[in-house]
């Protein structure tokens, strides 16, 4: 946006130069009349042109009705920058969000894996007597780990992929 605000500062300070080069000249090689009307349509602005030495005022080929649609494009093209960099920030945070909401889940899976890893130890050192009972369950249990491994890895694949796209 500041290289915006540049353009439209570089386009004022020639035309403030080249009025200030006018009046500069002596009166008598000034054959160009100041008015305090507005542009028309097909006006151009002028600019200084040194001539070996010698100031000299000329047609730009810059019309007016250029620069403002010029203008115009700057100040749209301004908008819409400042537009993109809103709703990037809403889309990142709302994205920061569903990862950190990720990241709790599979921090909850971690600690359930673990309790369960515990019972399936203590499952194995007390089915001395009863491993037959106790097998099936050893298996239910297995199982419910197993599950809940697949689910932490789909889980950690989704952080990373929004990660990826959050950078």
């Amino acid at each position: 946006m500041r290289s915006f605000s540049k353009i439209s500062s570089v386009v004022s300070t020639s035309a403030l130069a080249a009025l200030l080069g006018i009046l500069a000249l002596p009166a008598s090689a000034t054959a160009v009349e100041l008015s305090s009307s507005s542009p028309s349509y097909g006006d151009q602005v002028s600019a200084i042109h040194n001539d070996f030495g010698k100031d000299v005022v000329i047609n730009s080929g810059i019309g007016v009705e250029e620069l403002k649609k010029m203008r115009d494009t700057v100040n749209e093209q301004s908008r819409q920058l400042e537009e993109l960099k809103r709703s990037n920030g809403s889309s990142s945070s709302s994205s920061g969000r569903e990862i950190d909401d990720l990241k709790s889940k599979v921090k909850e899976q971690d600690r359930q894996i673990d309790t369960l890893s515990r019972q399936v130890e203590e499952l194995k050192r007390n089915s001395g007597s009863s491993s037959s009972s106790n097998s099936s369950e050893i298996s239910s249990l297995k199982q419910k780990l197993n599950d809940q491994d697949r689910t932490m890895d789909q889980l950690k694949r989704t952080v990373e992929e929004l990660s990826r796209k959050v950078k």
